[in-house]
């Protein structure tokens, strides 16, 4: 949806933090990107690393043109939008559509449950949507599924094949879609990630093992 510049300022949203960093997770790890943390989860993990995002008391509503102001100041055209919940934000489709329509590449970070119906007129080619789904059901939102570009699995206690090898995802499972991050980096984790991996390759799929590189080196 895009909005006339008038309109621009009429469009909030709950934002908790604006930052520049690197991509610590997935696919693009180590490249530099400006974050946008909104506000506002569905879902309350015990093991959430920003419980603040979802408190009601840690954001600042901004407008569009307050947003790419901000962003601005980074000279990165790499945008991630994550939570909390990104699509916890019933306009979020306003907002990429603006990001898309100022020339940025959108990646948003989602736990998989929620979808907004306001995505199928946005360009598909310029959003990558990570879903990283939750213990202990894993759910994804079928509709949704369609626009995944990467199913991230956290490789803990509960994770097995079967959470990953499902009928709901085989059409959507391809060669390189899949990243196992092992828990908090434990050595565990990454042994039980390795199995995980040599299970896939008995279906055909090759998958990545990727730690969260942004805790080895000490930032956001």
């Amino acid at each position: 949806m895009k909005l006339l510049k008038k309109d621009l300022n009429k469009e909030t949203f709950k934002v908790v933090e604006i930052f520049r960093s690197v991509e610590g997770e997935g696919r693009w790890v180590g490249l530099p990107v400006v974050f946008i943390r909104l506000e506002g989860c569905n879902l309350r993990c015990s093991w959430c690393d920003t419980p603040y995002s979802y408190t009601g008391e840690n954001f600042k509503l901004l407008s569009i043109t307050e947003i790419l102001e901000e962003i601005k100041k980074y000279n990165l055209k790499r945008v991630c939008i994550t939570g909390g919940e990104p699509f916890f934000t019933e306009n979020l489709d306003v907002l990429v559509g603006n990001l898309i329509e100022n020339s940025y590449q959108v990646f948003i970070e989602t736990n998989g449950t929620l979808w907004n119906q306001n995505f199928e007129s946005l360009d598909k080619s310029k959003i990558y949507i990570t879903c990283s789904p939750k213990p202990p059901f894993y759910f994804i939102n079928k509709n949704l599924l369609p626009y995944v570009s990467e199913f991230k699995f956290v490789v803990d206690e509960t994770l097995s094949i079967k959470h990953i090898i499902r009928p709901d995802l085989i059409e959507y499972i391809k060669n390189d879609t899949i990243v196992l991050q092992p828990e908090s980096n434990k050595p565990e984790m990454v042994k039980k990630a390795l199995e995980l991996q040599d299970e896939l390759l008995k279906f055909g799929i090759e998958s990545r093992i990727i730690p969260q590189c942004h805790k080895v080196l000490g930032l956001p």
